[in-house]
């Protein structure tokens, strides 16, 4: 028998990580914090709206709720852009998380009653409002960062892929915001909604404000401008309606979206079905998940304007079967179709802008697409819901078919242009 003692194998030395592995994987932990920051800005609308429909049993009472959220979130990514180079912006974006954490966790526990059409309804949608002015549109604080990691680093040729990156996680935010909305509504109640949005608000934000890239010197970029300077060149002039045209394709989808949720609202509350909400949500999300999929496949073979032609003649063509449908199954299958043409629309918005401008003109045309989206989320929602409680179904069914049209026209104009103007084709 041997007696020869075997001695164990020497440990293999752990995995020296070079300079661009550890930046890779740093960035790659920043876009996933940066993307999951976003969700409760999704959810909270969908969720409220869910909430009130249920425990007041009107359309008109939970459009107006949402929609006043919608305003608030809009209101307050003015005060995100005017204020982006404040020093202590880090510590008011904690504060402002807790609030809202707050309000939300309260509004999940509120029992709503049906609003009068008359003054009293202003006091009685006033917490509403406030619970979305202290909702930061945490996009426009995840491009700060981004903006001062990369000038920090010594990497300001990799912003425009870094703002891209950010403009599909704002597409996959709303996409995969939807169906965990619906997926809670339909497993736990749609309170639960608001309560995920609560505690996920102030644990991620901390995960941001805690996150090493804070350390960071701070980017002064200044984000508000909405005037072309006079007598500016052609290329100018060119990034000046290509801007506008984002702005208005933006509005038009999210009026699209606003729309859709007044029609399903409305549809829901008549039949008495509002529980059923939640699945149609998880449908449209699910419908968005697959189509951007399909979007970010092709993005080789298509540009984003022409992607954006097909998605939005898609969208129209949906719509126009909005008022078809009698059923539950029909309402879905529709509400399926439509989320699958507008999850590439969003893309092909957002990455768009990023060929468009650079730099703080970059940020100036997000902050105005932030501000324009939840105005236009607000609008469509209510317009629908309005005719549908005062009308029928049929007539509020043409409130999300005008805005595909809007939709399809904007994208049309805008391929137009970009066409005859200087620069890079623009892809996802």
């Amino acid at each position: 028998m041997s007696t020869a003692i075997r001695r164990p194998a020497p440990e293999k030395p752990g995995k020296v990580l070079t300079p661009r592995e550890r930046t890779v994987r740093s960035d790659r932990r920043l876009g996933a914090i940066t993307l999951l920051l976003r969700l409760p800005q999704v959810m909270a609308p969908l969720g409220l709206l869910t909430l009130v429909a249920v425990s007041s049993s009107s359309a008109w009472t939970a459009a107006l709720s949402s929609a006043s959220l919608c305003l608030g979130i809009a209101v307050s990514g003015v005060g995100v852009a005017a204020l982006a180079n404040a020093r202590w912006r880090l510590w008011a974006l904690a504060a402002f998380s807790l609030i809202q954490g707050i309000i939300l966790w309260v509004l999940s526990r509120a029992q709503v009653t049906e609003i009068p059409v008359s003054w009293d309804a202003v006091s009685a949608l006033a917490p509403f409002f406030v619970a979305g002015v202290v909702m930061t549109p945490m996009g426009l604080a995840a491009r700060l960062r981004w903006a001062s990691v990369l000038r920090a680093q010594d990497r300001s040729q990799a912003f425009p892929a870094a703002m891209r990156r950010e403009s599909v996680n704002e597409g996959l935010a709303t996409v995969l915001g939807a169906a965990l909305t619906g997926l809670l509504a339909v497993t736990m109640g749609p309170a639960v909604v608001l309560r995920f949005a609560a505690v996920w608000t102030v644990l991620i934000t901390a995960a941001f404000v805690l996150h090493s890239s804070a350390r960071c010197p701070r980017a002064d970029m200044p984000l508000w401008s909405w005037r072309r300077p006079r007598g500016a060149p052609g290329r100018s002039r060119a990034v000046f309606r290509l801007s506008h045209g984002l702005i208005y394709g933006v509005a038009a989808l999210n009026a699209l979206m606003g729309a859709v949720l007044g029609c399903l609202v409305v549809y829901s509350v008549s039949l008495d079905s509002v529980e059923t909400m939640g699945v149609i949500y998880a449908l449209l999300g699910f419908g968005a998940a697959v189509g951007s999929s399909l979007a970010v496949r092709f993005r080789r073979r298509l540009s984003a304007e022409n992607m954006w032609i097909l998605a939005a003649t898609g969208a129209l063509l949906a719509s126009m079967l909005m008022s078809g449908p009698s059923g539950f199954v029909g309402y879905s299958l529709v509400l399926l179709a439509l989320g699958l043409f507008s999850g590439p629309c969003l893309l092909c918005l957002h990455s768009s802008a990023g060929y468009v401008t650079a730099g703080s003109d970059f940020l100036g045309l997000v902050a105005r697409m932030t501000v324009t989206s939840s105005i236009a989320t607000a609008l469509g929602l209510t317009l629908s819901a309005y005719l549908g409680v005062h009308f029928d179904d049929m007539t509020a069914a043409m409130v999300p078919m005008a805005a595909a049209m809007v939709l399809l026209a904007t994208a049309l104009i805008f391929n137009y242009t970009q066409r005859r103007s200087p620069g890079p084709r623009p892809r996802i």
